[in-house]
């Protein structure tokens, strides 16, 4: 019994590559999460942009004293709904309606105008919250618009719902999170089977070519994985009840881009595994850290700076991004098209790099 628990320790041992990623993916994993989740709390200032249509002293005052909550930025009706509904650089926008001073002062109802994106819900709370500060403000000193008689009535820009549900957000996040661990590993996996086989060698000689061969093989693996993701939506819009926006060719289209993503980082795995066993944690050091800095598991807009410029090198991210503009705000192909070349254009990346690491290995042979 202690001969094999030597000999089983001693085959563990001598894959040192595999030691090395048992430890590197999890020691990279936790550095990334825990500095998400510290300096998210260190949030940037808010970002509001104003429309003063009223341009009277109720709303200079108002807006005198938002400035103490938020980062105000002045501008005309249709470039602060771009910044909210195109742009994505603020979730809500607030409007002084003209006239708005005038009716106050003469003691009727009074209403300012928010126009947001509930895609991104925890920052419309936020301006939300700004606003009741700002109300608050108004009351301790006195001013006139500390009163009652102003309302708020919130618009929608990128939908037909003021609010969404928080499943929303969570079903697609790991429904690619799921297809991304288990396509990368497969593909990671199979190659290093057939290489530890003796197949890799005998494909070198074949007349069909190498590459030509780990291409079909890839693509095999891009319709499972788009299947897979295409089955785990179905099943959020069935049991859940979300949204897959207005156009199935939307649908397809990403979720093919996605799968085809996550086949390019599998053969970067396989490309970087030097066995079978190294497969596993790497594919692993590569999926939790994407999925976690490109807003798989929480909004892009609650880590710190220097993580969403990464995020923006990530498949998730567009992955993300293109099922946040179907799933929240029900738009169609014109908005997936975008992310879907993203998609495409890495995936290639990936899997020429990870291709061609993986031949390189046996190119010497």
């Amino acid at each position: 019994m202690i001969a094999v628990f030597l000999n089983e320790l001693r085959l563990l041992l001598r894959d040192r590559g595999a030691a090395a990623w048992l430890l590197l993916g999890p020691i990279l994993f936790i550095t990334i999460f825990s500095a998400a989740r510290y300096q998210s709390s260190k949030r940037p200032p808010l970002l509001v942009p104003v429309v003063d249509d009223d341009q009277g002293p109720v709303a200079k005052t108002f807006v005198k004293l938002l400035r103490e909550h938020a980062d105000v930025v002045l501008l005309p009706r249709a470039e602060a709904e771009a910044m909210v509904r195109d742009q994505g650089r603020a979730a809500a926008a607030v409007v002084f309606p003209e006239g708005m001073s005038k009716r106050y002062l003469q003691g009727r109802n009074s209403e300012i105008l928010l126009l947001t994106d509930p895609a991104e819900g925890v920052g419309v709370n936020r301006v939300k919250v700004a606003l009741l500060l700002t109300s608050r403000d108004a009351a301790e000193i006195a001013d006139p618009i500390g009163a009652a008689r102003i309302e708020t009535r919130e618009t929608n820009l990128t939908g037909d719902r003021i609010s969404r549900r928080a499943h929303e957000q969570n079903v697609p996040g790991f429904a690619v999170m799921f297809t991304l661990l288990s396509v990368v590993y497969a593909t990671a996996a199979s190659l290093q089977v057939e290489a530890g086989s003796g197949v890799v060698d005998r494909l070198l000689v074949a007349p069909v070519g190498f590459t030509r061969v780990l291409l079909a093989k890839s693509a095999a693996r891009v319709l499972v994985g788009a299947l897979q993701l295409l089955a785990l939506l179905a099943w959020g819009a069935l049991v859940f009840g979300i949204s897959l926006g207005t156009s199935p060719t939307a649908v397809l289209l990403l979720v093919a881009a996605t799968a085809f993503a996550a086949v390019g980082m599998g053969a970067l795995a396989a490309g970087l595994a030097r066995s079978l066993e190294q497969a596993l944690p790497i594919a692993l050091a590569l999926v939790l850290p994407v999925a976690a800095i490109g807003g798989l598991w929480w909004p892009l807009h609650v880590e710190p700076a220097w993580m969403r410029a990464i995020a923006d090198w990530t498949p998730s991210r567009w992955a993300m991004s293109g099922l946040v503009d179907l799933v929240l705000r029900d738009r169609g192909l014109g908005a997936v098209l975008f992310p879907v070349g993203v998609l495409v254009a890495q995936g290639t990346l990936l899997l020429a790099v990870g291709l061609r690491l993986f031949r390189g290995r046996f190119a010497t042979r």
